[in-house]
């Protein structure tokens, strides 16, 4: 996976110097190549991580005719199969990537091809015949895609800090600003100023020439929802080899490939598949290093169930202790992830990623947003209350008062009837820094789900919420933040439960597949029952890569004090520095307090490394740029 810039000048000749500066913020997402290619007023930039092809053959910008240029950041897993389909079609092929496959399924099926491809991607084609640029995001949203647009330019990028370039006092949104970050992604949206998210599943496509847009839908999944058998043990063989496919899928590279392993379910059903299928396809070990890294730190409830997985694998597991980030690396890091929370323990597993070698880690990420967190219990669980009202009412009108008092005892309801719950998908506009800033009104009216609501009447409440959660925001949210934590460490993740058959499938199970016996995710556990060690299977809690806690110590107390007295802050437009001096020096509120200073330090690393890219290419020659 790579990083995609891409720059329309609205007002101005190109500046090729801009999309090189962009590039060079991308460098953590493709440190092996860059280039870029001037067409008219557009500039298109990519950086390389060679993962498919990593021959010069697979370099970027791609073109095959000199008519359709590809930038692409993301990976089609099913491109062998579908290059295959486009010889039988007399298309020639210049090199062995995905890339190139991409390329040629446009030029073949047109915006049909985005419905083949089984993958996660973000890309951009122009077609220079037609004058127009279409750029394209993934069904589920793994991989990012912003846009930046202003008077002067219609811009898109990989990440937000590559638009420093094109303004470097991007400001932060006063509408947006101080909304949960999950509400933002409800609504494509981002905290900074002119910068949104071109949404899952959609396409933008630009006329070049007099600089209309409009974007389209491509991504149905409410309309390519499977057959779910009506047995348990059915579902749980269709299940895992579906998984098993997904993940053998994603072995397709020609670089060095790995995992890691947190020994709860969702990993240790990844490992194993791995180990299975490494076993019966007599894989190299040389090119799938199946030694996880085991991540433990302070709240690390699986660390034996995942040794002892390794063990039963024979795999010589490295356990990495973490220890907890000081606050004085905060800037880096939420500057690198893009997001305030301290997701800084992905961070490092990512690190350790590549000091071993490895480029692409298959990880067990995206099980729980389809099978249910156990705090999503009650909501898996309206469709039972909801049956029992309905049944209630039936049985007022149509049984005898004895089979009516029978009911009543059975459920322990009295006589009154009870209502059905309703479907509602409201955002969340929590706004906890009303004291603290100086900002306008959120529009939170276009969610993404808006546009399913009237074909979501007909399904049932708990496929509603998995799909509000799994498709339209929350879990975009989080896809973001990993990808961002592995591609800061040029690390490319695949996530076999992301796999469009499995998250399908996932989607359209029934509640009562996912909750079973007093345990969650009962597919998946009924799935691997004969591969996990006993605790594991019986594992009565949800084990993940949690938040890391800032301790509030003399260090911490003298970075916030300094940042909050420094004059940028003091004098910023958002933020209210008398309340906020006011009750740092009383010690109130400091969680609030720390976390609008972690949105400053956000702002101000992306200024740093736009500055040091900036002294970076005044020392070097840019003779290894690719021009067409």
């Amino acid at each position: 996976m790579c990083g995609i810039n891409g720059i329309i000048f609205k007002t101005s000749k190109t500046d090729v110097v801009k999309i090189i500066k962009m590039n060079a913020l991308l460098d953590h997402r493709g440190p092996d190549d860059s280039g870029y290619i001037n067409h008219k007023n557009l500039l298109l930039g990519h950086t390389r991580l060679s993962i498919i092809d990593t021959s010069n053959l697979g370099s970027q910008p791609m073109s095959v005719d000199g008519r359709f240029w590809i930038i692409y950041n993301g990976e089609i897993y099913n491109y062998k199969d579908l290059k295959e389909e486009l010889l039988q079609k007399n298309y020639k092929f210049y090199s062995n990537s995905d890339t190139e496959v991409v390329l040629n399924a446009y030029k073949e099926w047109g915006e049909k091809s985005f419905e083949k491809f089984n993958g996660e991607w973000s890309f951009a084609i122009l077609d220079k015949k037609e004058n127009k640029l279409l750029l394209c995001r993934d069904g589920i949203g793994y991989k990012p895609c912003y846009i930046y647009e202003t008077k002067d330019f219609l811009a898109f990028s990989s990440e937000i800090k590559a638009f420093f370039p094109l303004d470097e006092n991007i400001e932060f949104d006063e509408n947006n600003f101080g909304i949960d970050s999950v509400t933002l992604n409800n609504c494509s949206k981002t905290i900074f100023k002119n910068v949104d998210q071109l949404t899952q599943g959609r396409y933008l496509k630009v006329n070049l020439k007099n600089l209309e847009k409009k974007i389209f839908r491509w991504d149905y999944p409410l309309k390519n929802l499977p057959k779910i058998n009506s047995g348990f043990k059915e579902n749980v063989h269709d299940y895992f080899n579906l998984l098993y496919e997904s993940t053998r899928l994603r072995l397709n590279s020609d670089v060095k490939t790995g995992t890691s392993l947190s020994g709860g379910l969702d990993s240790s059903s990844i490992f194993t598949l791995l180990n299975l299928i490494q076993k019966k396809e007599k894989l190299a070990e040389d090119d799938l290093d199946l030694n996880p890294i085991i991540m433990d730190y302070e709240e690390m409830k699986t660390k034996k169930d995942a040794v002892q997985l390794s063990k039963k694998f024979k795999r010589n597991y490295q356990i990495v202790n973490f220890k907890k980030m000081t606050a004085d690396k905060t800037m880096d890091l939420v500057s690198s992830l893009e997001v305030v929370e301290e997701y800084f323990i992905q961070f490092e597993l990512y690190k350790k990623q590549k000091e071993k070698g490895i480029k692409v880690s298959l990880d067990g990420h995206g099980a729980d947003e389809f099978l249910g967190y156990p705090q999503w219990i009650p909501e898996l669980s309206v469709d039972i209350y909801n049956s029992i009202a309905n049944n209630f009412k039936t049985i007022n009108k149509f049984g005898k008062t004895q089979n009516i008092n029978k009911f009543r005892r059975l459920f322990g309801l009295g006589e009154q009837e009870i209502a059905p719950i309703s479907f509602k998908a409201t955002p969340d506009l929590n706004f906890g820094f009303t004291n603290y800033l100086y900002t306008g009104n959120f529009d939170g009216s276009n969610q993404i789900i808006n546009n399913d609501l009237e074909d979501l009447e007909n399904f049932s409440y708990e496929l509603c919420f998995t799909y509000l959660m799994s498709y339209c925001g929350w879990f975009q949210f989080f896809l973001n933040k990993w990808d961002r934590a592995s591609m800061s460490n040029s690390v490319e993740v695949r996530m076999p439960f992301l796999d469009n058959n499995v998250r399908l499938f996932g989607l359209a199970l029934s509640g009562s597949n996912k909750l079973k016996n007093g345990f969650t995710k009962s597919v998946l556990r009924e799935a691997f029952k004969n591969y996990f060690p006993k605790t594991m299977y019986a594992q009565q809690f949800k084990q993940g890569l949690n938040i890391q806690n800032i301790n509030y110590d003399k260090n911490t107390m003298k970075l916030i004090s300094d940042i909050i007295n420094e004059t940028e802050f003091k004098e910023s437009n958002i933020f209210n520095y008398k309340n906020i001096n006011h009750d740092f020096i009383n010690k109130q509120n400091i969680d609030k307090i720390w976390l609008l200073v972690k949105y400053y330090l956000m702002k101000k690393g992306f200024k740093n490394r736009y500055d040091a890219i900036n002294i970076n290419l005044k020392a070097k020659e840019k003779g290894n740029l690719l021009i067409a």
